[in-house]
């Protein structure tokens, strides 16, 4: 008898229903399923393991209850490397049980407060896509931030763009369907980040088809999807082999949005004790910096404005993410 077969066996019957009723199947990473430009790229394995990574770890929660057996389980079955998408994909549990099951204190929150806080930021980007999989989901996007980690928070706004972006392409890639309008500046800017970083999957990581599509938005919308480009090269990987040289030339005017997309991903790599070989080759190639060094640029910056804001409480955490974007476009520049 396999393990797999054992392991189910000694679930609950509830757990099993569960499991029967919630579990994602592998198919939904494949780019032949999606019909995705990209599906005869190179990079087409590897990015298709990074959702189904996210996949796993969102089918780990659905049978596990325990949140410390949990984190075991995830970090022993994945490599560093991609452990990092099995947590994303918790994240996507723990908000659907939030918004289908609402509690006194967040499941999510709990989560990514205790046993999963090293890997928070890309846990709530996962909890993003359960913003897109629940009724009057968007509606409750800004009233769900406020009850979780203001600092983390705002990245379920780019977990949902990437979501829309990686599951409605047609509408939000090619087509250049814009954010919706209910949200506010910040979320919007994130959605079109979450739009760029799924870009990445789509086009197979092919730079030039990236930049086709990112000239045919509106202006005021590039930036921050080049942002989400460099964050998908960075954490995500897959990169052909000229990526690295072409990238920042296609981006033009956009270059230094591209490379600020970078210290993102390298702070959840540091945060979260995960190396991979391409974060090292991203992080030297294109700012000649460690990854320890590169993710010092967010935390130092995000202490700076922590610590010189002066205004509304409300207002330091609707602007946090546009405020820390600038900062650490100013110091590539310098």
């Amino acid at each position: 008898m396999s393990a797999a077969v054992t392991a189910n066996s000694e679930l609950s019957l509830f757990t099993r229903l569960k499991s029967r009723l919630l579990d994602l199947s592998p198919r939904e990473a494949s780019f032949a399923r999606r019909g995705f430009p990209g599906v005869n790229s190179p990079s087409r394995a590897h990015l298709e393991q990074v959702i189904e990574t996210f996949i796993e770890g969102y089918n780990l929660s659905v049978t596990e209850r325990d949140m410390v057996q949990l984190t075991k389980r995830l970090d022993a079955s994945f490599s560093p490397a991609f452990v990092g998408f099995a947590y994303e994909g918790t994240g996507l549990y723990f908000a659907l049980a939030d918004l289908f099951f609402p509690r006194a204190e967040s499941r999510l929150a709990t989560f990514t407060r205790t046993v999963a806080r090293p890997f928070d930021f890309i846990t709530m980007v996962g909890a993003g896509f359960a913003v897109a999989r629940v009724p009057f989901g968007l509606r409750r996007l800004e009233s769900y931030q406020q009850n979780l980690n203001r600092l983390t928070s705002w990245c379920l706004a780019d977990g949902y763009g990437f979501h829309q972006g990686f599951f409605y392409w047609q509408r939000f890639v090619e087509g250049g369907e814009a954010p919706p309008p209910s949200l506010d500046l910040q979320n919007r800017r994130l959605f079109d980040a979450g739009v760029g970083r799924a870009m990445w999957w789509v086009f197979g990581a092919d730079p030039s088809a990236i930049a086709k599509t990112i000239s045919k938005v509106d202006a005021e919308r590039r930036p921050e999807m080049w942002m989400g480009i460099g964050t998908a090269l960075a954490y995500a990987g897959g990169a052909p082999p000229d990526a690295l040289a072409s990238l920042p030339s296609l981006a033009g005017e956009y270059r230094l949005d591209l490379l600020s997309g970078i210290p993102f991903a390298a702070h959840m790599r540091d945060r979260g004790r995960n190396p991979a070989e391409w974060t090292d080759e991203v992080c030297a190639t294109l700012l000649g910096r460690s990854v320890a060094d590169t993710s010092k640029m967010i935390f130092g910056e995000l202490n700076d404005y922590l610590e010189s804001w002066q205004g509304s409480e409300e207002a330091k955490w609707s602007g946090c993410y546009l405020a820390l974007r600038e900062r650490v476009k100013r110091r590539l520049q310098n």
